[in-house]
């Protein structure tokens, strides 16, 4: 929530913002392949680390630095650190689960991160109120972001008392290099394709949420922190019912009708305000909409997993990782360019309108998203039931001497 405004307050434009944004998830979609395959070798947990040790040092020495070019390195190297997380994390918790506590796990990974980002929203109000300063200003903002990196740090402290199992991982480097390992080709294809839709509407629009309050809604820095940190734990506690909603409806059924429940809070989002003036309601729909689109993420993970074998979701896990972030990279340069707000007009502030196209462009690929989903993949929750059944009836039927 603060990095974005962080580089406004520095005299940067939205186009720089939405350059910034781009070239870390262009190289996180490019690294997430090989970074999956890689995690398939060396094992989840080395990935984890190493991942943690890049992003670390990346985005420390983003905060010291107002070179353009500078920044933008930065951002690759950030976005390559966060590619090994994102490849590696679905598949360790898969392999560390039985299919019955799955979709606790995924939904609690997708509770916590939620947790997390509404404490780091929370924190610039926290600072504001304690410091007295009414706004974020550059120097705040800086020290605000390097508090958190150690938090980092503390998120490895849980890996050193885990083990991993080695049977899981691919037995050579070219085995991965040829994609021997991948035994499921089609249904990953599928999945890449539904991830790069909805990843072009994340780059859109989700991105540039806090640009849109700041700016467009005129809102103060602490309504900024109140309302993204408000949203967060509406997002938590949201996906505590993510298995009731599996439950009732199926895997697939549960991800195309939250992600296709979110998009009228989008639309109501950019567009009521052009009709009613003010921020009351645009905050309604943007909790509501944050809300509904957090139960479908860990769904779709768990999708993912289940659908492949273990020596192939690292593997799987960067491919849907790659094109979801290289749909936001795109989608994050094409907003950029689209919302085009410069540096001087961002003093000053700017019409909702501004925001319209890039915002009703993301609502419509996620629309397309949701319908791909469905189409791919709706018969997965009978297929499933009927090998889990099959997966019984061995220890159902009378054994010699019962």
């Amino acid at each position: 929530m603060v990095f974005n405004l962080y580089l406004l307050r520095s005299g940067f434009s939205t186009g720089f913002v939405g350059l910034f944004l781009m070239v870390d998830m262009l190289f996180h979609g490019l690294v997430a392949f090989p970074a999956g395959m890689i995690a398939d070798r060396i094992g989840r947990r080395k990935a984890f680390f190493f991942a943690t040790c890049l992003n670390l040092v990346a985005r420390g020495s983003l905060l010291f630095t107002t070179d353009p070019g500078t920044l933008l390195v930065l951002a690759a190297l950030a976005g390559t650190g966060e590619a090994f997380h994102g490849s590696a994390g679905p598949p360790f918790i898969m392999e560390n689960s039985r299919p019955q506590e799955r979709p606790l796990l995924f939904s609690m990974h997708a509770i916590f991160h939620l947790i997390s980002r509404s404490v780091g929203s929370a924190l610039p109000l926290v600072w504001a109120v304690t410091l007295g300063v009414p706004d974020l200003n550059i120097g705040m903002a800086r020290w605000l972001l390097v508090l958190s990196l150690p938090l980092t740090l503390v998120a490895l402290a849980p890996l050193w008392f885990m083990t991993e199992r080695r049977d899981n991982l691919a037995g050579s480097f070219m085995d991965l290099i040829t994609l021997r390992n991948v035994v499921n080709f089609p249904a990953i294809a599928k999945l890449a394709l539904c991830n790069v839709m909805v990843g072009l509407g994340m780059g859109l629009a989700t991105r540039f949420f806090n640009v849109f309050f700041d700016l467009g809604m005129g809102a103060t820095d602490r309504q900024l922190s109140a309302v993204f940190a408000v949203a967060a734990l509406a997002g938590a506690t949201a996906v505590l019912f993510s298995g009731m909603l599996v439950r009732r409806w199926g895997t697939v059924r549960s991800i195309a009708i939250t992600q296709l429940a979110s998009v009228p809070f989008l639309l109501l989002m950019i567009f009521v305000p052009l009709v009613i003036p003010g921020l009351p309601l645009v905050v309604i729909f943007f909790i509501l909409r944050d809300a509904l689109y957090s139960i479908s993420n860990p769904v779709r993970s768990q999708l993912a997993m289940e659908m492949t074998v273990a020596r192939e979701r690292g593997t799987t896990a960067g491919l849907t990782h790659m094109s979801f972030d290289l749909g936001g990279a795109f989608g994050a340069g094409l907003a950029g360019a689209l919302i085009g707000i410069s540096a001087a007009e961002a003093s000053l502030g700017v019409e909702v309108a501004r925001f319209v196209p890039a915002f009703t462009v993301a609502a419509l690929l996620v629309v397309v998203g949701a319908g791909l989903y469905y189409f791919f993949f709706r018969n997965w929750d009978e297929r499933r039931s009927q090998v889990e059944e099959l997966a019984q009836e061995p220890a159902l039927r009378p054994q010699p001497g019962d």
